[in-house]
């Protein structure tokens, strides 16, 4: 169930290539609830249906929701657009990526996310990876992150799209790549050489081993 004071992901319409952005309950009732963007908001408009995506009680969630509302603020104020929605549907998980993720730990992949540099990869797919950290960064956010592997590095613009805590210093962050320019590709291009790549090693090793 969505409450107040909760954070929600919700994808642009009308991008292919799926960006995210940030929002925060502001008031919820069980049949409904209001957002306001954290940042510049999506131009949703009234009766448009959007996806969003939130923790759930064990896993990430997505969700179709049919905007309801739109409150525009009076001129001059400095108050966030409100937007009222309502749920469509049940919430389903959104850990069951369409891009299948090797497991990178026995790979020896690093990656610089912001400011933080040889981070341990845990695991990678085509649009995305998920990274150990200790830098705190919040749902939906955006940051600069970077993956090198032999001759192959690809750098970008990545959003945090999940997080998990397994202790001081030591932050699981699920990001998901985002491609500033959707007509080169450049950045999804080489990530997924280099997962690809990855399983390749990894089917050499297995192999070997048999």
């Amino acid at each position: 169930m969505i409450k107040t004071g909760s954070d929600i992901l919700f994808q642009e319409p009308t991008c292919e290539t799926r960006r995210l952005r940030r929002s925060v309950v502001v008031d919820a009732s069980a049949d409904e609830f209001s957002i306001q963007f954290v940042a510049e908001p999506f131009a949703f408009e009234a009766d448009q249906e959007v996806l969003m995506y939130f923790n759930g009680k064990s896993e990430f969630m997505q969700q179709v929701a049919r905007v309801k509302e739109v409150a525009q603020p009076e001129e001059g104020s400095s108050e966030p657009v409100t937007f009222t929605l309502e749920p469509v549907g049940d919430a389903i998980s959104a850990e069951n990526r369409q891009n299948y993720r090797v497991s990178t730990i026995s790979a020896d992949l690093e990656a610089r996310v912001g400011e933080e540099e040889d981070l341990d990869v845990q695991d990678l797919s085509s649009t995305g990876f998920a990274v150990l950290a200790s830098a705190d960064y919040e749902l939906g956010q955006t940051v600069e992150v970077s993956i090198a592997h032999g001759e192959e590095q690809c750098h970008g613009i990545a959003a945090v799209q999940s997080i998990r805590h397994f202790g001081p210093g030591r932050i699981r962050y699920g990001m998901r790549a985002i491609e500033e320019d959707p007509h080169t590709g450049e950045f999804l291009q080489v990530l997924q050489r280099i997962s690809l790549a990855v399983q390749r090693e990894q089917l050499q090793r297995s192999g070997a081993a048999t």
